[in-house]
C-alpha cells in the first residue's frame, strides 16, 4: 500500500494562519494597526522574514494594506469569500484574463515608470526584498506568487501617485487573481520559465534603480507582455 507524502507547513503559512485568526476573532479591528515586524516576530518565535512573508500573503488577498512608514492595517474584509487561490476551480476564462492584462499593462506600465522618479532608497529596498524572496521561493509552494504581488504592490508604492495607488487599491483583487492565475496554469511548470520571470523582474528592477523612466517602462511592459503570451498559450494547450 502507498501512500501520499504528508506535507509540513511554511512557518510563513503557520504565521499568516495566526494573524488570520486574531483578525476573525477580532483581536484587531478593521482600521487598526497591526503589531510591528519585530513585535509579531517576537511574539510567534520566529524570523522576521517569516512574518514578512505571512503579512505579503495577507495583502495578496486583501486582509491586511501595508503603509510605507506606517505599518500594517486590517482590512474590512469578508473570510466567507476567501478562496485558495491555487484551487483549480478559480481558472478563469480566456477572454477575461486578457481583459485583466489590459488593465495591468495601463496601471503597472505607468507605476514603474513613476517609481523609477520618485522611488526613494527604502521604496526601493521593499521592491528589492520581494525580488529576493522571489529568487528564494520554491514552484511548489505560494510564496512566490506572494513574492510577486509584493514586487509589484511595491513598484506601486513607489509611485507615490495617490490616485494611482486609489485605483489600483480598488482593483487589487482584480490584479492579484490574474498573478495568481497566470502562476497557477504556467510559469510554476518549469525552472527555465522561473528562472526567466525573476530576470524579467530583476530588470524592472535595476531599472527603477538607475532611475531610468523610459527602461523600466519598457522592462515592465514587456514582461507583462510575455507573462500573457504564456499564460495564454497554457490555457490552450
Amino acid at each position: 500500500m502507498s501512500f501520499k507524502q504528508i506535507e509540513s507547513k511554511k512557518i510563513s503559512e503557520i504565521v499568516r494562519e495566526q494573524i488570520e485568526e486574531m483578525i476573525k476573532r477580532g483581536d484587531v479591528q478593521p482600521g487598526e494597526k497591526l503589531d510591528s515586524v519585530v513585535q509579531l516576530a517576537d511574539q510567534f518565535q520566529v524570523s522576521r522574514s517569516a512574518v514578512r512573508e505571512a503579512l505579503s500573503a495577507l495583502r495578496a488577498v486583501g486582509i491586511v494594506t501595508i503603509k510605507q512608514g506606517e505599518g500594517t492595517f486590517v482590512n474590512n474584509y469578508d473570510f466567507s469569500s476567501v478562496l485558495d487561490p491555487m484551487k483549480p476551480e478559480r481558472i478563469i476564462s480566456k477572454k477575461e484574463m486578457l481583459e485583466l492584462f489590459e488593465i495591468r499593462k495601463i496601471m503597472e506600465v505607468g507605476a514603474a515608470e513613476l517609481a523609477a522618479v520618485k522611488r526613494t532608497e527604502e521604496h526601493l529596498k521593499n521592491i528589492g526584498n520581494a525580488l529576493q524572496d522571489m529568487l528564494r521561493a520554491s514552484g511548489e509552494d505560494n510564496v512566490g506568487e506572494a513574492s510577486d504581488v509584493a514586487f509589484h504592490l511595491a513598484i506601486a508604492e513607489a509611485s507615490k501617485n495617490n490616485l494611482m495607488l486609489d485605483v489600483m487599491n480598488q482593483l487589487s483583487d482584480t490584479l492579484r487573481k490574474s498573478m495568481f492565475e497566470s502562476r497557477r496554469v504556467w510559469l510554476f511548470s518549469e525552472k527555465q520559465t522561473l528562472k526567466r520571470l525573476y530576470e524579467e523582474h530583476e530588470l524592472i528592477y535595476l531599472a527603477i534603480k538607475a532611475e531610468d523612466a523610459g527602461q523600466a517602462r519598457t522592462a515592465m511592459l514587456k514582461h507583462l507582455t510575455n507573462v500573457e503570451q504564456t499564460l495564454i498559450k497554457g490555457l490552450e494547450s
